[in-house]
């Protein structure tokens, strides 16, 4: 699937690979003390001046714009369900206090004792991520090995 960042991603870096190779002959011209480095300024300004690569600086600028466009009407997009979810939240927060109004306040113990759930099991989660401990191969031979504790004697 194609995804906004990974078209983002594509242009860039299309246009930022092609940006600094167009780039550099123009910063290295006064020096052409280097007759290798003349040619290939010369044959950078050769490969430029090729169709197939004027057109796909041209595909890469257009794709760039549409990146652009598409990560506008998306953070729009994203502020306008932002703003009306917050709307939804406020007015429906109002009804039940004119249909109830003890409501409200059990709905915020609700919702306190939902978080303070949440926090309890992400602790233990994180807690039982660390204590991860590896299992022998087979349990069964470990009956038959010594004791698992030092301090006892197996004489």
């Amino acid at each position: 699937m194609i995804t906004i960042k990974t078209t983002l991603a594509a242009a860039l870096l299309a246009v930022g690979l092609h940006a600094q190779l167009a780039a550099a002959p123009a910063k290295d011209e006064g020096q052409t003390a280097d007759p290798e480095h003349a040619r290939l300024v010369a044959a950078r300004k050769a490969a430029n001046d090729l169709p197939e690569v004027m057109s796909a600086e041209q595909q890469a600028k257009a794709d760039r714009a549409l990146t652009n466009k598409a990560y506008a009407e998306y953070k729009v997009a994203r502020k306008r369900s932002t703003d009306s979810e917050t709307a939804y939240r406020k007015i429906f927060d109002t009804a039940l206090a004119k249909v109830d109004e003890g409501a409200p306040a059990l709905q915020e113990k609700e919702r306190a004792a939902f978080r303070e759930r949440m926090l309890k099991a992400r602790t233990a989660k994180k807690g039982a991520a660390k204590k991860v401990v590896p299992k022998a191969d087979d349990e069964e031979d470990d009956a038959d090995d010594e004791p698992s504790s030092p301090t006892k004697s197996s004489n």
